[in-house]
């Protein structure tokens, strides 16, 4: 594939931030990127404005890697497996990994815009229709720690049921409008 790509058309997702997912092939508004070119990864820009907290939200299938490319970002996170959530803060050139079900917190607190690359895998998977999300492998918590403590107590990831066949309509559609059939 003789082509080079880059970020364009940055737009504000659910949980609060900017992403421009310039290489991943199950998006249906990508032509230039065919279905399985990335095998079974996707890479999108990230902006995390100044003084910008993200939603607290979680993964439940895809495996993410938040490289920081300028800037300063924190990330808060909370594994199913440990008791008490966790402050990790990144500079430009460090990255952090997210495995599904791990609750996170993008956490911008300075007075400059943070940019990042999201590295996932299986490829992320977002779909719009009518102008709105109809589907997002991130699932929205809460929007603070608190808030999160008083509806949830221990503060652990809520089950996702139906999660995976939702996800898999999703894909099918998305290979629709490409034009393609997605890999099973």
């Amino acid at each position: 594939m003789n082509r080079i790509f880059r970020p364009r058309g940055f737009f504000t997702v659910p949980d609060g931030t900017d992403v421009s997912p310039f290489m991943n092939a199950t998006d249906a508004m990508q032509q230039d990127v065919p279905w399985g070119a990335l095998g079974d990864m996707s890479i999108a820009a990230g902006r995390i404005g100044a003084r910008v907290m993200s939603w607290i939200h979680v993964h439940p299938v895809v495996t993410q890697v938040t490289y920081l490319v300028s800037g300063r970002l924190g990330i808060r996170m909370k594994e199913a497996k440990l008791p008490q959530p966790y402050d990790l803060e990144l500079g430009a050139g460090m990255a952090v990994l997210t495995e599904p079900g791990t609750l996170f917190q993008l956490r911008n607190t300075n007075d400059e815009v943070a940019e990042v690359l999201y590295i996932v895998s299986p490829s992320y998977t977002f779909e719009m229709a009518d102008g709105k999300a109809v589907y997002d492998d991130a699932v929205l918590i809460a929007k603070t720690w608190e808030e999160l403590g008083a509806a949830c107590g221990d503060a652990h990831a809520p089950r996702t049921p139906g999660y995976e066949a939702r996800r898999t309509d999703a894909l099918r559609r998305l290979a629709a409008r490409k034009g393609r059939i997605p890999p099973a």
